[in-house]
């Protein structure tokens, strides 16, 4: 009984364990899909094209002479590469212009996260290999639990029969005393009996053998 009872206590322990593991595992599940989340979301950041910026260099921009008419075609040439280039190369233009959106760090920020999540990935595995082996471990000691508790039972049985057959031999043994204690009880009787008939016909003899005299 003390080796099923602490069978038992070991089963519990182990179930208490593979509980615990289960829920880390369900932890670990839980941060990797974070973490796939996060690196779905980056990938996604990084390969975002920015918005093209639209060029005002196409818009017709006429060169007015100093009398106020339009300028010939040379004049007007010129004057669109004048304004191009004092567009480009003004400093005002150049800190007033949107910056574009710079593409995100993803060769800074992957590595921690690949990490981390080969990390959460090694634990679960580790888990999921520790909570078959503890399945596997409550598995062969509920076996040998059950083959000793039959194993008990047989030689409980094997007990018990033997004890019957003691107890009835002893009752058999008991039967044959009454029976011979009978029997010498009913022989005392006999001859308490014939002595008794042996002591009376000794006091006839007696009193036979010695008349009384009659009286003078």
């Amino acid at each position: 009984m003390e080796g099923t009872e602490g069978a038992q206590k070991i089963i519990r322990e182990l179930q208490a364990q593979m509980e615990l593991l289960e829920q880390k595992a369900a932890a670990a599940a839980k941060k990797c899909a974070d973490y796939e989340d996060q690196i779905r979301t980056m990938s996604l950041v990084s390969n975002a094209s920015p918005n093209p910026v639209r060029s005002n260099s196409t818009e017709p921009i006429g060169a007015i002479s100093p009398d106020g008419r339009p300028s010939t075609a040379h004049g007007r040439t010129q004057s669109r590469f004048s304004f191009l280039t004092g567009r480009l190369t003004s400093p005002v233009n150049s800190t007033n212009a949107p910056p574009l959106p710079a593409p995100a760090s993803k060769s800074s920020a992957d590595p921690d996260l690949l990490y981390e999540l080969e990390r959460e990935r090694a634990l679960r595995a580790k888990a999921e290999d520790r909570v078959r082996t503890v399945d596997s471990e409550i598995e062969e000691l509920s076996v040998t639990l059950f083959s000793q508790a039959n194993e008990m039972v047989a030689e409980e049985r094997r007990a018990r029969a033997k004890l019957e057959e003691r107890i009835e031999l002893l009752e058999k043994k008991d039967k044959d005393k009454m029976g011979r204690l009978d029997r010498l009880e009913k022989a005392v009787s006999r001859l308490d009996r014939v002595k008794a008939l042996l002591n009376k016909g000794e006091s006839e003899v007696v009193a036979n053998a010695n008349p009384t005299s009659p009286p003078r």
